[in-house]
């Protein structure tokens, strides 16, 4: 998953008036402008719907913060995301280059003492001015205390099902990554799936996790090993032509924290081959990132083939 060089978020008031009366429990709207420099394209031809997540949580959490007043000592933490693609042309037409502006709709919840607890935010996102998705997400801010008495507790239930003593833990998973081509790069280190098997219907797949960010394993890199496994259940299940397609929905509700020194694999059931409203084949696909028989993240999703 990409990663945009150059961001700016800018707020559209409610009102003309100077100061905008303060209104805890108001949508706001803001902009976010993502700036895609050459040469960060990671082998790909076209942009992907998640290449927004990142920047998304980024500007979510300053939001928060910033106009809303939220403590900076909260964490913020995402609990619900999901996006879809309005127009597959539009983000195959563009060079994987260029800006990408999402617009959000901010509306706070469980407002206590005048701040909220969390934000919901709902997204347009166009490419070069022209529409080409939308998406959903909550966020929720959680106590400091709060936030660490569910990871311990978490992290003590994943260790002791997984047989782990202490804060050692296990191997990643070896075997040689998936092809690129399948899941949309030409580099295998953007490649986070081993020793891919299938039956009946299900696909089970390891999940080798990049370095974690400050001990934490983050909902963009989550999603990204979503996005591949979905692809690469479309291409090996369907049969779709990998270099034609594309994620075209996704929705996650994210069950727990993932451990970064735990095995992590994710288990995939294919669903019968469908067709989207314009006559192009739509794969869905059910999946839960598992750690020690425990659901991380369960998603659903789609994956289009265009032609």
């Amino acid at each position: 998953m990409r990663s945009p060089a150059v961001r700016h978020l800018i707020h559209r008031p409610r009102s003309w008036q100077h100061p905008v009366p303060a209104v805890p429990d108001t949508e706001e709207e803001f902009v976010l402008v993502c700036e895609f420099p050459a040469g960060n394209a990671q082998g790909r031809r076209c942009h992907e719907l998640l290449d927004v997540v990142g920047a998304v949580q980024e500007a979510a959490e300053f939001i928060g913060r910033c106009h809303y007043a939220v403590n900076p000592d909260r964490v913020a933490v995402f609990y619900r995301f999901g996006l879809w693609a309005d127009d597959i042309a539009a983000l195959h037409s563009r060079v994987p280059e260029g800006r990408l502006d999402v617009r959000l709709s901010v509306r706070p919840d469980k407002v206590v003492d005048g701040v909220p607890r969390v934000l919901e935010f709902r997204m347009a996102i166009r490419i070069g001015g022209s529409p080409c998705g939308a998406g959903e997400a909550s966020l929720v801010f959680l106590a400091p205390g709060v936030h660490t008495n569910h990871r311990r507790h978490s992290r003590a239930a994943l260790l002791a099902a997984c047989g782990t003593a202490g804060g050692g833990g296990a191997a990643a998973p070896a075997g040689s990554p998936v092809d690129p081509a399948d899941i949309g790069y030409g580099d295998p280190r953007d490649v986070l799936l081993r020793n891919p098997g299938t039956a009946d219907g299900r696909l089970s797949v390891d999940v080798v996790l990049p370095p974690p960010v400050d001990g934490e394993v983050p909902a963009r890199v989550l999603l990204e090993a979503v996005r591949q496994v979905s692809l690469y259940t479309a291409v090996r299940a369907h049969g779709l032509a990998a270099g034609r397609i594309t994620l075209a929905s996704l929705r996650a509700h994210f069950r727990g924290y993932a451990e970064p020194d735990l095995p992590l694999r994710c288990a995939a059931v294919w669903e019968p081959l469908g067709k989207d409203g314009r006559g192009r084949r739509l794969a869905p696909v059910s999946l839960s990132l598992i750690q020690a028989d425990r659901a991380i993240l369960e998603t659903t999703t789609s994956v289009v083939e265009d032609l």
